[in-house]
């Protein structure tokens, strides 16, 4: 009998050892959250889309939708990370075709079937192209405005500029 109660001490001895182990592991992976949690909020600010005026003057690094993390390092590759998304949804595809030649600027086309007229179109398929020479907060606009014309869920994205 003595000889199980000294392989059990043994054993649970063993057991606090491995148990000390893993929350020794599991702080170090807690506190590189917290450090790569501190990186973001020192470093970038999310705001969400319709925060078009206080993207003026502000450089953006990343689209969010869905938690989902893509690099825009411009904000001309912010419309278009965000409409490519968009007309993935082939509802949603040909509603954008739908406003083409509709929405209409003083001097030239926002959204046309060609980069006929427009100083710094992107193209977003052989027949979709949108006007980008806008300053940031009216290219903001006309982003929000094609999506609310087309009644898509622009809630959950988010636009994270650099601080």
């Amino acid at each position: 009998m003595d000889i199980i109660n000294k392989i059990r001490e043994k054993q649970n001895e063993i057991i606090v050892m491995i148990n000390s182990a893993f929350d020794e592991i599991v702080k170090e992976v807690e506190n590189l959250k917290i450090g790569e949690m501190n990186y973001e909020n020192n470093y970038e600010t999310s705001y969400p889309i319709t925060n078009t005026t206080g993207f003026k003057g502000r450089k953006p690094i990343a689209i969010k939708i869905n938690d989902e993390r893509m690099i825009a390092p411009t904000w001309k590759k912010v419309v278009e990370e965000i409409m490519n998304i968009v007309i993935q949804d082939e509802t949603m595809k040909k509603r954008v075709l739908d406003l083409r030649d509709k929405l209409l600027g003083r001097k030239r086309r926002r959204i046309s079937n060609s980069d006929d007229d427009m100083r710094s179109p992107l193209k977003l398929t052989d027949e979709l192209y949108i006007e980008t020479h806008y300053d940031t907060e009216t290219l903001m606009n006309l982003l929000i405005q094609i999506l609310g014309e087309i009644s898509y869920d622009y809630s959950n994205i988010q636009i994270i500029v650099k601080n």
